[in-house]
């Protein structure tokens, strides 16, 4: 990480600073471990004894805690978010030393990258070592796009966009403006589409496309798959874990969070701002409305209002759901108390 002093991460986070203003900062740790040049961040005011640890470097705390903290002897910058001031601070840092940093192969265009003659590469755009850009694709300006990535034939990369190592973009594709997709991850593969036809399952052509919006970012070993008809299309701002699969023509909104191992059916509807949490599993043709929670490991199989909260499988609102396992937890207590009183009726 590049190095910052205190007095430029109060200003970046809009902070007051208290104590050294040019203290310099060359890396970040959690509150427990922050060393001399280091900086972190304290949420809670009622954990302020933390910060009796003396060689920290510098710490972000709320404002709350301004005048409440006596014996810390590194320099303190009081702001309203601490956890958001520490992203702030940690971009820049990292921003920082991207620039100074440029990726395995340099910038510019690799002399073993392989471009048909008909692509278009914008200015500024960095193509790493044996990368395949397909004819008539579009790389805009300041993408990068590092080692052993491949952009099938007439799609699109939008500008300020980053493919980590090894990323696929199938033909047909649109990938919007800065759009982070981490390595392994393939955008456009086939829809899982198939036909049975005299005991044998033929091969269903899928011609539709994929569309992931603009501030889009994918984990490493994700899919998403094109469009049998159309397209499947990734929401602007939407966020999506590593190891998740979107199957054919789903439709997810904007600002979404999609946690790692889950997988969502076909032609499936998901609307603006949903979580989905690991390993959590939807059935095709359903549509899950706005705003909407579906829990770790969760089931679901018909659609959902907006503004639900479920959990377990079959999928059920969440306090229902632990209300039947408090429930289910006590049969084993009644059943026993059932067999006695049957054994008490019958006959002697």
């Amino acid at each position: 990480m590049n190095k910052l002093t205190a007095a430029q991460i109060a200003e970046i986070t809009g902070g007051e600073l208290e104590g050294d203003p040019q203290v310099i900062i060359r890396g970040a740790n959690s509150i427990e471990k922050v060393s001399e040049n280091e900086i972190a961040f304290l949420e809670k005011p009622q954990d302020l004894n933390i910060l009796e640890k003396p060689d920290a470097g510098c710490v972000l705390v709320p404002k709350q805690a301004k005048g409440k903290i006596k014996n810390f002897k590194g320099t303190l910058i009081y702001v309203d978010n601490p956890k958001w001031a520490f992203v702030l601070a940690l971009r820049k840092m990292e921003s920082e030393t991207k620039a100074s940093n440029p990726p395995a192969g340099g910038t510019g265009i690799h002399p073993t990258a392989v471009i048909e003659p008909r692509a278009n590469i914008g200015k500024n755009a960095v193509i790493g070592p044996y990368c395949v850009i397909g004819s008539d694709s579009v790389i805009e300006d300041g993408v990068i796009m590092e080692a052993h990535c491949c952009v099938g034939a007439n799609s699109k990369i939008g500008s300020g966009s980053r493919l980590y190592p090894a990323v696929v973009i199938r033909e047909n594709c649109e990938i919007g403006r800065n759009v982070i997709i981490h390595a392994g991850a393939v955008i456009g593969s086939d829809g899982y589409g198939y036909i049975k036809i005299k005991e044998k399952h033929e091969k269903v052509p899928q011609i539709g496309r994929v569309v992931v919006e603009d501030e889009v970012e994918i984990g490493s070993l994700a899919a998403v798959d094109r469009a049998a008809l159309g397209e499947t299309v990734i929401g602007r701002g939407t966020k999506i874990d590593n190891l998740v699969h979107i199957a054919h023509n789903v439709k997810i909104g904007k600002n979404c969070l999609i946690l790692a191992q889950a997988g969502i059916s076909g032609s499936t509807r998901i609307g603006d701002n949903v979580i989905i949490a690991g390993q959590a599993g939807l059935a095709d043709h359903i549509e899950i409305g706005d705003n909407s929670i579906v829990m770790a490991q969760s089931g679901v199989i018909s659609g959902l209002e907006k503004g639900s909260m479920v959990f377990g499988t079959p999928a059920r609102p969440r306090k229902e759901f632990f209300r039947l396992e408090a429930l289910i937890s006590k049969l084993p207590e009644i059943y026993e108390l059932f067999r006695k009183l049957r054994k008490s009726s019958l006959p002697k």
